[in-house]
Parts: C-alpha cells; sequence; structure tokens
C-alpha cells in the first residue's frame, strides 16, 4: 500500500511550487485536486475531482496499489482539509510535503514577522463572533482567513458591533497571481478569497477574574460583589469553550464575567424580572458582549436551550432550586453547579441539595471592607454569604 502524497501547491501559481512538490506531483500516478489546481500537474489526464469528498476517498481506498497525490492550497498544516485526511486515512498513511501559505505570502509584503500573530479562519467554517473580537481585543495583530460571504466589510463589520474602533486593516487579494492586490480596506467588491491583516493600535491585556463593581450599570436589582464573585468564578471550573447557565442572572456580573473568560463558549442568563431584565441586557451591551443570550422568564420551564451546560450558577433562584437541580439532572451531562446562599432557610435548602452530590464544597464568606470616615477609617461589614459547589452527574 503507498503512501498518499499530500501535496502543498502555494497561492496557486506555480512560482510558489517547492522543488519536492514539483517532483511529487510529477512521480504520481493519479492527482486528486480542485478544478483551478489542474494547470499546477505536468498531466491534465491524470488529475481527478477532489469534490466530493467522500467519492475521491473511495476511489483512493480502491487505488492503493498506485501513487496518489491530492494537491492542498497554500500549506497543507495551515487551516486545510490535512485534518479530514488524518481522520480518514490515519496520519501513517499521509505524506505530507510542505508549501508557502497566503499568510506567509502576506505577511512578507508586508515585512512583518508573523511568528506571534493569531491566525483565524472563517473560510468555510463557523467562527464564534466573540472569537473574532476577543482576538483583537487582546492582540496588536491578528490575521483572518476569509472567503465570499465572511468577506473584509463583514469582518470590519462584526469587529464594530463588538466594540473595537481604531483599527488599521489591509486586505491581500489574489496574492501571488497576476491580479493581486493589497491595501486598506474599502467598500469595492472583494474576490472570495482573501486575507485582512487587522491591527490594534492598543490591545488590551488578556481578561482577568474580578472586574471593580463600578465597571456595572446599577439600578436597584441586587448584584454579586467583587469578593464574591471571584471565589464564584474559581469555584466554577471556567474553560475558554465552556458553555455556562447563570440562573437567576440579576444585574449580570457573574454572566459578564464568564463571558469574558470563555470567549469560546457561551453564557445563558435566565432573569424573570422585568426591571433586572433591562440592566442586564444594558451591561452586556455597555461590555460590548457577544457571547451571551439573554433567557428571559422563570426557570427551569426556561432551560430548554440549545446547549447544554458545562457550568451553572444558581443566584437568584428564589424557591425553584431543587426543580432547578432536577432539571439539569436530567440533562445526563457533567455538570460544575455553584450557589449562594444569603438567609437561613436558603442555606438549609441548598445544604439538602448538595451534600448528596459529587465532591460537595460549602465554604461560608465574610468580608468586610475597611473605609475612610473622616480622619479615620472603619470596619463595614457585608452579610455574609455561603458558596456551595459540586459535580453533578460526573
Amino acid at each position: 500500500m503507498n503512501l498518499i502524497n499530500v501535496i502543498s501547491v502555494g497561492p496557486g501559481p506555480d512560482l510558489f511550487l517547492t522543488g519536492q512538490a514539483r517532483q511529487a506531483i510529477a512521480e504520481c500516478d493519479l492527482i486528486y485536486c480542485a478544478d483551478r489546481l489542474r494547470p499546477l500537474t505536468d498531466d491534465p489526464a491524470k488529475c481527478r475531482n477532489l469534490y466530493p469528498f467522500e467519492s475521491a476517498f473511495t476511489e483512493i481506498e480502491s487505488n492503493s496499489d498506485r501513487r496518489i497525490g491530492i494537491l492542498l492550497s497554500g500549506d497543507a498544516g495551515l487551516y486545510s482539509l490535512l485534518p479530514v485526511l488524518e481522520r480518514r486515512f490515519g496520519p501513517k498513511r499521509l505524506q505530507v510535503i510542505p508549501g508557502i501559505s497566503s499568510v506567509q505570502l502576506l505577511c512578507a509584503r508586508l515585512g512583518l514577522s508573523w511568528q506571534d500573530i493569531p491566525i483565524l479562519s472563517v473560510h468555510g467554517r463557523d467562527m464564534k463572533l466573540s472569537v473574532l473580537s476577543h482576538t483583537v481585543r487582546h492582540h496588536r495583530r491578528t490575521l483572518f482567513l476569509l472567503d465570499g460571504t465572511h468577506n473584509p466589510p463583514w469582518l470590519a463589520g462584526q469587529l464594530a458591533a463588538g466594540g473595537l474602533t481604531g483599527l488599521l486593516m489591509t486586505v491581500g487579494e489574489c496574492l501571488g497571481g497576476p491580479d493581486e492586490v493589497i491595501g486598506p480596506l474599502t467598500d469595492k467588491a472583494y474576490p472570495s478569497l482573501c486575507l485582512m491583516l487587522v491591527e490594534n493600535p492598543a490591545p488590551l491585556p488578556m481578561p482577568v477574574p474580578g472586574l471593580p463593581d463600578s465597571a456595572f450599570l446599577r439600578n436597584r436589582t441586587p448584584m454579586t460583589k467583587q469578593t464574591i464573585r471571584i471565589q464564584i468564578l474559581a469555584a466554577l471550573h471556567l474553560q475558554p469553550d465552556s458553555v455556562v447557565y447563570d440562573i437567576g442572572a440579576g444585574t449580570g456580573s457573574v454572566s459578564i464575567e464568564c463571558a469574558r473568560l470563555c470567549p469560546y463558549g457561551h453564557v445563558y442568563a435566565f432573569e424573570h424580572d422585568p426591571e433586572a431584565l433591562d440592566i442586564l441586557n444594558q451591561n452586556i451591551r455597555h461590555f460590548h458582549l457577544q457571547n451571551i443570550t439573554v433567557v428571559p422568564g422563570e426557570a427551569p420551564r426556561t432551560l430548554s436551550v440549545p446547549e447544554k451546560p458545562d457550568c451553572v450558577f444558581l443566584g437568584g433562584t428564589g424557591d425553584m432550586a431543587e426543580a432547578i437541580v432536577r432539571c439539569l439532572r436530567a440533562m445526563d451531562k457533567s455538570i460544575r453547579l455553584c450557589a449562594t446562599a444569603v438567609t437561613p432557610e436558603s442555606i438549609h435548602t441548598f445544604l439538602q441539595l448538595f451534600a448528596p452530590l459529587t465532591d460537595p464544597d460549602m465554604i461560608q464568606l465574610s468580608v468586610t471592607r475597611i473605609e475612610p470616615a473622616g480622619h479615620l477609617h472603619l470596619y463595614r461589614a457585608q452579610n455574609p454569604i455561603t458558596l456551595f459547589s459540586a459535580t453533578l452527574n460526573p
């Protein structure tokens, strides 16, 4: 059984074919590729359609005794078909020949090192809008591979919706070909294959837990204070791609912290009080967050959202906590569950709910601030809060 040659051919023109790629193409009996790459082969008669993939893969399997080549534009290691080929044939059956990517070419044209530039692709794939804004917000430069639908004006609009302004945007079109154009973003029509370099002159540090209470818009709706909120975030065991339910979201302080820390995930903020819903939506707009969905209404009736949670925080749940936990248990998924209680009655309820769960942890948090009072300072105690955490459905 021969190895399958996965041949990177660069941006497209044969000027960018490496010597190794030329040799591999010449030695192959059959070449599978997109129509636009056929001119790179030495004998068009040996070319076969790479699309639809499954038909091509079946044919490749039936010709395992022949020397097979698969042409991929750019470099096979950067947002290509290679992961699909690895899953279908196994990495040991593949001989990967590297090439020049469009990213390398654009950065070379601009005289830039790209070793520390994040590279994101929305070319033929879904990408959470929060990831786009998060990456640009926290990096000096970001490179995007785009397509006909997700084109440069679309990307600029998404970044503006994420609250990002003052960006410098450079577009590379038809790189390496006779129609190559590199220039600033305009409102003209762009080809389906292009790149955009986005430069942020004032990138922010990566988010950390514990926004100051003063950062949030307020009304009469209660808010979880910073010192307690930090403990909740730690107890939730958040990951960058966590799906979080904040049940009884109130002002939204926990939801907003989670959304900032989970740019690859999503936060569902459940709230039924009209006044709280108003300030919750205001705060989401205030922080320009694109990965929070507000779910109005009373849980557990409202818990039928598209994604099951990894982490759940029970804030203002009233007397519905037991019914909510029953609903979460029925999801049959491991969930990190946290709750806070301030009254003896709610402490008793959560003690009964959490004690039978896996690795329950129950701590009382008492915070006292030292505040100026004239030329002296006084201790101002906040209400003690009991924090419960455990794993549901381990």
